[in-house]
């Protein structure tokens, strides 16, 4: 059997899994279809996904091979400056005839529109997730609900929990027809009628955004609430939206939220519920929901003992508050907990229970907790503790955003280490540097983010029990630009990510030579500073055999960045220095607005490129968006000499200070708003 095949079935089932077995059933001289069906039938349909680039190019005409193993689509990820794709039609298309599973694009009416007149040819979909709807997409939505696809589904989504319903009105999706429903994500009214009428029997999971008090108090007396299993909920029933600007704050409780929140968990049978969500949503550097009030009632329902999993997200609570839903919730029962965006700090920490036997997953990202808070919180006993994520918010590009950090520092860095049983651990933000992430390499991690922190250099400690097991490492914006502290080994690993660091073609070469190259199936560069000697030795060196992806964007902030009529290398783009490719993304892309200033080539070169090129590189530049962004007078302006990465050392300082007086304002309860 193939041997990269082997690697990719005996790993942890996932969409990058799933591209690297393909790649290899494609190079194969064999015909393992048939085999590697039988062998994926365990996997989750949702990991067996089909990328953007594969379904670029199957709208341009290259269907790949192994389009029979295809699960599940995913149409939201395009990049920056790129089309939106169509939704391929089955009755002409039969490689996504045996889908299952549709996730479309944000606010793509083409989309909704396509799979309303398609609905009923996607045999075997069981799962449709909208992105986005608005108010134009009514008069499809209806139609789709009247598909006869719609009595076959398993999962149905029109709204997320996060989403804030501020800036388009989404139409209802009213279903007057018996389901197989076991998950669906409504607005209130809609799961109301499903729950009224019976038509979702087999409801288990659902998830909804309540608008308004009464709307709560109905939900909460449909029978069929009780047989809930998992529920999320948010509460969107008035809002605020003032924010100081790039400065963090308390937030905004939202008076109705609190009453609608009372309204339902003082009503509400919920009887066989095991897994919460209650979510409010993000306002600049702060958070806007219910509050203190809402969040009592929901510990007075009575609920929280009872739960294996609970989420508490972005709503402006504290300390007290969260200290008083630790209280309620079963220590000996619970399993995950995500308390995130919550404005806790070392006072949370210090409420958590003396023992938590079953817990394995803890996430406090985006909180104010600092070194003091880590060390309370692994008092604590948690000897089941796999998955810890303690990050700040990164906010985006470093061009344009900023981070809110979460202090912890080295010191919470080296607490967290004494942890030994973690596997998954997010410490991005968090004002870490190569001294703590020395402290952190010891533990025997599969997967490990560290972006956003000022470590300068990755420390040199070659035989750190983490570069045996780590298979994911994360380490974008870090100010990393010596490649020369990489390990010689890292047996598992599988995916690493450089994005938005200093590596120019020095570090290329490094990368290049680098023992583990060979078997990466990813490699991110996007936004780097790496010239064209430094691409030609990367490529030259036929080292990345098995890479799926190449990233090679830059930003138009970015120093020195290339030129559009200046073209890239030919061996970046050629096939025998990177076989495996099946995504190609090149150029120089506008983040902030989410345009793309140039592909890596000449316009006139473009259609000889998609006529000669090979089917990844013919699938990206025929979804780039049209050149209309280059404006006749201006086709090749001259780009910036100074960027971020000048100061970025300092404003990883200012960032952490600022974080750290900001915690202490909230430990003084000194919430005032503005700051």
């Amino acid at each position: 059997m193939n041997e990269e095949i082997a690697r990719a079935l005996r790993g942890t089932p996932s969409p990058l899994a799933f591209r690297a077995l393909c790649a290899a059933v494609t190079r194969s001289d064999e015909d393992l279809l048939g085999w590697c069906e039988e062998q994926l039938v365990s996997w989750p349909d949702e990991t067996r996904q089909a990328p953007y680039s594969w379904i670029a190019a199957l709208n341009s005409g290259f269907a790949a091979p192994v389009w029979p193993l295809v699960r599940s689509l995913d149409l939201r990820s395009a990049r920056d400056g790129m089309r939106d794709l169509e939704l391929p039609d089955p009755r002409v298309r039969p490689e996504v005839r045996a889908v299952t599973g549709l996730r479309l694009a944000w606010y793509d009416h083409d989309q909704v529109a396509a799979l309303a007149e398609t609905a009923d040819h996607w045999e075997h979909l069981r799962s449709v997730e909208f992105a986005g709807l608005s108010e134009s997409d009514g008069k499809v939505i209806d139609r789709f609900a009247a598909s006869e696809v719609v009595t076959r589904l398993e999962s149905l989504s029109t709204v997320r929990v996060s989403e804030d319903l501020w800036h388009f009105k989404i139409p209802p999706l009213r279903i007057d027809r018996p389901t197989r429903l076991r998950h669906a994500a409504l607005l209130a009214p809609d799961l109301i009628h499903l729950l009224r009428n019976g038509l979702a029997p087999d409801l288990k999971s659902a998830v909804v955004l309540v608008e308004s008090a009464d709307d709560a108090r109905d939900l909460a007396g449909c029978q069929g609430i009780s047989a809930l299993n998992h529920l999320e909920i948010g509460f969107r029933c008035g809002k605020d939206g003032k924010q100081p600007l790039w400065a963090p704050y308390f937030g905004n409780v939202i008076e109705a939220d609190d009453v609608a929140c009372e309204e339902f968990f003082s009503r509400a049978t919920l009887t066989n519920l095991r897994g919460l969500t209650v979510h409010g949503t993000t306002m600049g550097m702060g958070r806007e929901g219910l509050g203190a009030r809402g969040v009592a009632a929901i510990v007075a329902g009575g609920v929280l003992g009872q739960l294996t999993e609970l989420t508490l997200a972005a709503l402006p609570v504290g300390d007290d508050t969260i200290a008083g839903v630790l209280g309620a919730v079963d220590a000996a029962i619970i399993e995950k907990m995500v308390l995130t965006n919550l404005v806790a700090t070392d006072r949370t920490a210090g409420a958590f229970a003396e023992e938590y036997p079953r817990l394995r997953h803890l996430d406090l990202h985006q909180n104010h907790l600092g070194p003091d808070g880590v060390r309370k919180l692994f008092s604590a006993r948690m000897p089941a503790l796999e998955h810890l994520d303690l990050s700040g918010g990164t906010g985006g590009s470093p061009h344009y955003g900023r981070s809110d950090v979460q202090p912890i520092g080295d010191a919470g860095a080296r607490a967290v280490a004494e942890s030994k049983r973690l596997r998954s651990l997010n410490l991005s933000a968090t004002g870490l540097t190569a001294a703590g992430l020395t402290a952190v390499l010891e533990l025997p991690l599969e997967s490990l983010t560290v972006s956003a922190n000022p470590l300068g250099a990755l420390p040199s400690v070659p035989d750190a029990p983490a570069w045996r097991t780590l298979r994911t490492l994360n380490l974008d914006d870090c100010a990393l630009g010596d490649m020369t502290s990489l390990p010689p080994e890292a047996p598992l690993l599988e995916s690493i990510s450089f994005s938005h660091n200093n590596i120019d073609s020095g570090g290329a070469r490094v990368l290049a030579e680098w023992p583990v190259l060979p078997q990466l199936w990813e490699l991110g560069l996007h936004d780097n500073v790496i010239g064209d000697e430094g691409l030609t030795d990367l490529a030259r060196s036929r080292a990345a055999q098995r890479l799926l992806e190449l990233d090679l964007e830059q930003d138009v902030w970015t120093a020195h960045h290339r030129r559009d009529s200046v073209p890239l290398p030919a061996e970046v783009v050629a096939r025998e220095s990177f076989p495996n490719l099946d995504a190609l993304y090149l150029g120089v892309i506008d983040r902030y607005h989410g345009a793309r200033y140039s592909c890596g080539f000449p316009a006139e070169r473009h259609e000889e490129l998609i006529r000669t090129g090979r089917p990844e590189l013919a699938a990206f530049l025929t979804h780039v968006q049209p050149f209309e962004y280059l404006p006749d007078e201006d086709q090749d302006p001259d780009p910036p000499t100074e960027d971020f990465r000048a100061e970025r050392m300092a404003k990883y300082a200012k960032d952490f200070a600022d974080a750290e007086d900001f915690a202490a304002r909230m430990m003084s309860d000194d919430i005032g708003w503005p700051p």
